[in-house]
């Protein structure tokens, strides 16, 4: 028996009901990959359905535990599961080590994933500055930013604009000694009522006056921190 278009419509809105809420399920599935232990940790806390959440994630790593990984599944869970009928997800990555750093890592990274998924091949298009909807690509995306390393705080702000959406996030590579103006500025997706806003950050401990300390010490009750070693 034929099945009805209605019937595929209804199964694909469940799958990404599914999806949305667990997205370690989303890398399962999507990816065909089994997350570590520590990679479902923070997958969790992307999770969820609460009305208004505030997520701000941390990730304190060692070196090449896979952090990059999760940033960038991350962004892939939000760019396929977070999104309405007339609302689309729009994204910033930014790397604390500037752009030829993103663009060999996180970025990079980003291309790797969608490689490995038929369906996120089909529905979006990565260049060297963005990821875009292919059906949506003026209002549903993921930009490549940058910030000079002499920026002041104002030239920091103007890096992390244009998020007007329901569904903004923020992915942060290289946080270690990333200036903590970023998240001043980054938080502001937080305010005017927005529905559901993530930041994501990801960094070595390589410095006491950089953002990672900064969301670990006197910040950290606003964060969840997850803490990779190399054991």
């Amino acid at each position: 028996m034929a099945v009805s278009p209605v019937s595929t419509i209804d199964r694909a809105k469940q799958k990404l009901t599914d999806w949305r809420t667990n997205a370690t399920l989303f890398v399962r599935e999507v990816f065909n990959v089994e997350p570590d232990v520590w990679q479902i940790e923070t997958l969790e806390y992307l999770s969820g359905n609460d009305p208004q959440p505030r997520r701000r994630i941390g990730m304190k790593a060692c070196t090449g535990p896979g952090k990059s990984a999760v940033l960038a599944w991350a962004g892939w869970h939000r760019l396929v599961c977070f999104t309405e009928k007339g609302e689309h997800p729009k994204g910033i990555a930014l790397s604390g080590e500037g752009r030829d750093n993103l663009r060999d890592n996180l970025w990079a990274e980003l291309a790797k994933w969608q490689q490995r998924s038929p369906m996120l091949m089909h529905m979006f298009t990565w260049n060297k500055e963005q990821i875009y909807s292919n059906e949506h690509p003026q209002t549903w995306f993921l930009s490549a930013r940058s910030y000079a390393k002499d920026a002041d705080t104002e030239a920091v702000g103007r890096s992390l604009s244009g998020l007007h959406s329901k569904f903004p996030f923020i992915l942060l590579d290289e946080i270690g000694d990333m200036p903590t103006a970023v998240i001043q500025k980054a938080e502001q997706i937080f305010t005017g009522g927005q529905a559901d806003a993530l930041i994501m950050g990801a960094g070595n401990p390589t410095s006491t006056t950089g953002l990672l300390y900064h969301v670990c010490t006197s910040a950290r009750e606003n964060w969840n921190i997850i803490t990779i070693t190399a054991d």
